[in-house]
């Protein structure tokens, strides 16, 4: 599974943010609205301490809303889905530009990337240990199950080609798909476009 968490980089996220302004905003719905402004395609250029060149970008918030507003602190928490490589951190500066007031970052929680979220799939190692126990006790899979997701979890959001069950091993050994190998596939696949190959019993072949 570690190889796909390439595949992974370029999902969508979503996060929790704590956002501390610097002066008091005039309003919790001042707040909102301007959130609600920086929505779409957005300029962002990284922050000075960033892993990545500091060039102006385009980035997309596909959605945000907000959660929590502390009127005494000057703090608000909100929600955001973005694209991959959105800088939160860049998304609050602008907030409290368009608030007139500053702000910046305090706290961030990533809640989903791709297809996992903390609610649906976050599990700890201890829980991993324990449902190892389970099954070496009882020979019981159903908490093993719920711990350990198939790797094709990751893949659900691209195009599928089904291949012939004869080609699956040179497939694996390195070799082309050629058209008699195909069984299926679904429809709108463009050129260049990312597909995943799969067995007639739904597993993963290659990306």
């Amino acid at each position: 599974a570690t190889r796909l968490v390439k595949s992974q980089q370029s999902a969508g996220k979503e996060y929790v943010c704590i956002i501390r302004f610097h002066a008091k905003p005039e309003s919790k719905a001042k707040v909102a609205r301007a959130l609600e402004t920086l929505t779409g395609a957005l300029f962002q250029r990284p922050p000075v301490v960033a892993a990545v060149k500091r060039q102006l970008r385009i980035r997309t918030i596909y959605a945000s809303r907000l959660l929590d507003y502390d009127e005494q602190r000057h703090m608000a928490v909100f929600w955001a889905k973005c694209e991959a490589g959105t800088y939160i951190r860049t998304l609050c500066v602008h907030l409290g530009l368009v608030l007139g007031c500053g702000a910046h970052m305090q706290e961030l929680r990533r809640v989903r990337s791709g297809n996992l979220g903390e609610r649906d799939h976050l599990v700890t190692m201890h829980d991993v240990l324990d449902a190892m126990h389970v099954y070496d006790s009882t020979r019981d899979e159903t908490y093993l199950r719920r711990t350990i997701f198939p790797l094709e979890l990751l893949l659900t959001g691209f195009p599928r080609i089904v291949v012939k069950d004869s080609c699956v091993n040179a497939i694996c050994y390195g070799a082309k798909l050629m058209i008699p190998g195909v069984l299926r596939f679904e429809s709108g696949i463009e050129v260049h476009q990312e597909v995943v190959l799969m067995t007639t019993k739904g597993e993963a072949i290659a990306l």
